[in-house]
């Protein structure tokens, strides 16, 4: 199902690259040529499309290059998209504004974790937050209905509702509409869906996705007359019941996955005195709410006086587990011998395997091997590397020291020199 899945976003880029503007095979003249100039406006307040186009064209070489270059930073992606659209709009290299000036005007604005930003290579290469991508994805799929009402309906009942339980309990309703009609295809009973039903306000008719799933398999919302109203059903229309086709959609919802978001690095290089900047956690590292954690620290402020007395172990054990429970991802800085700093957003439940990867995959090729230690002194060995940040404590933000296997040349830097070139 992976790979239908893939293969169905391909075939949509490969239609949408390759859609241009329509003829008529029996059309005369030049379709090129229009009989009225097109007036243009003067002024816009947006970009030109081909300004977004350069843009989106940034993000997409960034997104294939190979793999040193695929935790680029992400100032150094903005400084590049930046500089494309504007040369794309028009802007003359002597309109353009000194290019020193500003990048060290903006350049703290990198510095400080400004939210939170994820990738969906399924959908565009671009980089975005969370609810901006759910906005994007949800829009796709409702453009695709009209081509895959089908597939397209699985995808919106697993991507766009949030609570898992309340889908399973879906997909297991229709499941059983369709196996009805499959094993009694002459009872018109299972071909009747009351919409006031119980079952189906409670099941079916809050999830995203559902009706679009239903009528793609043969159903169509109508009003029925009863004893002394209308009311509204779902019908199966078909007289004889393609069984194939109803198999497979039960296959497919309940093998068709979410569209996945992969979280971006946003890779950063800082300099020692970058470095010692505090850094401000935005709320998107929470699991609370802002107006959670208030309540959380008044209550703390109230059992002040019992938090210092006694405490087993365990009941330290679980008031940690409880702090730690508020965060979503953590802030890893990587602290090299040579006063650099690597930085890097995780999920706090990936593994410390992800982490030591993500630093393999920036360090020079030159270094043989390394160990990870924390602040305290205390090293993280490979064998930890199936833990997760939660299990090791090492969120929201924790600063890890980078020890070599082999002493490096003097001067030689300990970061690969792509990264060190985009972080620039």
């Amino acid at each position: 199902m992976t790979d239908k899945i893939k293969n169905f976003f391909e075939k949509r880029r490969r239609e949408a690259k390759f859609k241009g503007q329509g003829h008529r095979l029996n059309e005369t003249g030049d379709p090129s040529k229009s009989k009225e100039p097109i007036k243009l406006p003067q002024e816009r307040a947006e970009p030109c499309h081909e300004a977004k186009q350069a843009g989106l064209a940034a993000l997409a070489r960034l997104a294939n290059k190979n793999v040193h270059t695929s935790v680029t930073s992400f100032a150094a992606q903005h400084k590049i998209i930046k500089k494309e659209t504007l040369l794309s709009s028009g802007v003359s290299s002597s309109e353009d504004i000194d290019e020193t000036t500003t990048d060290q005007a903006n350049y703290k604005e990198f510095l400080a974790v400004q939210g939170v930003y994820f990738k969906c290579p399924l959908i565009g290469p671009e980089i975005l937050p969370k609810e901006e991508w759910k906005n994007k994805i949800k829009d796709f799929l409702y453009e695709q209905l009209e081509t895959e009402k089908g597939f397209t309906s699985c995808l919106m009942i697993h991507t766009l509702n949030k609570n898992r339980e309340k889908v399973e309990q879906c997909i297991d309703t229709l499941c059983t509409y369709l196996q009805n009609i499959i094993s009694y295809p002459d009872e018109d009973k299972y071909k009747k869906i009351r919409v006031k039903n119980k079952v189906f306000q409670e099941r079916v008719s809050k999830i995203i996705g559902a009706s679009e799933f239903l009528e793609s398999a043969g159903f169509v919302k109508e009003l029925i007359a009863l004893q002394s109203e209308e009311e509204e059903f779902y019908v199966f229309k078909p007289t004889s019941p393609d069984i194939p086709h109803l198999e497979l959609m039960i296959d497919t919802i309940l093998n068709t996955e979410a569209i996945p978001l992969e979280l971006h690095r946003n890779v950063q290089v800082l300099k020692p005195s970058e470095a010692k900047i505090m850094v401000q956690l935005p709320d998107d590292f929470y699991a609370l709410t802002a107006e959670e954690i208030k309540r959380e620290h008044k209550k703390r402020a109230e059992n002040l006086e019992s938090s210092m007395q006694l405490r087993t172990k365990a009941m330290r054990e679980k008031e940690e587990q409880r702090e730690i429970r508020k965060y979503r991802y953590s802030l890893i800085r990587v602290r090299f011998p040579d006063g650099c700093f690597l930085q890097g957003t995780f999920g706090v439940f990936e593994k410390l395997g992800v982490v030591r990867n993500f630093v393999r995959e920036c360090i020079s090729d030159s270094i043989e091997g390394f160990n990870l230690t924390t602040a305290l002194g205390v090293q993280l060995p490979e064998t930890e590397d199936e833990k997760t940040l939660v299990e090791l404590k090492l969120v929201p933000a924790v600063i890890l020291t980078f020890v070599p296997a082999n002493a490096l040349p003097n001067g030689q830097p300990f970061l690969n020199h792509d990264l060190l070139q985009q972080a620039a």
